[in-house]
């Protein structure tokens, strides 16, 4: 899979995708995550925004909403 951000002039191809930190808002009870993306010896920092809860949220949840937020920053080769 390629992916595409515009704070980088590349395209990120195959990354292993680990989640750094959860900045968790508990009053909105809304989080914003921090991943790293790494491909050969780059890596790229992203935050993506706007995971929502009820009462609690566990890792996994987390990482599943991650792999759903970043379809909206995949290439596909029509889009290219």
């Amino acid at each position: 899979m390629k992916y595409k951000f515009e704070q980088f002039n590349v395209e990120i191809e195959n990354p292993t995708i680990t989640v750094i930190n959860v900045i968790d808002n508990i009053i909105d009870k809304k989080c914003s995550v921090e991943i790293e993306l790494n491909v050969d010896r780059c890596s790229f920092g992203i935050t993506l925004a706007g995971f929502e809860y009820r009462d609690v949220w566990y890792d996994q949840d987390i990482i599943d909403w991650v792999q759903v937020k970043l379809e909206e920053y995949k290439i596909s080769e029509n889009n290219k």
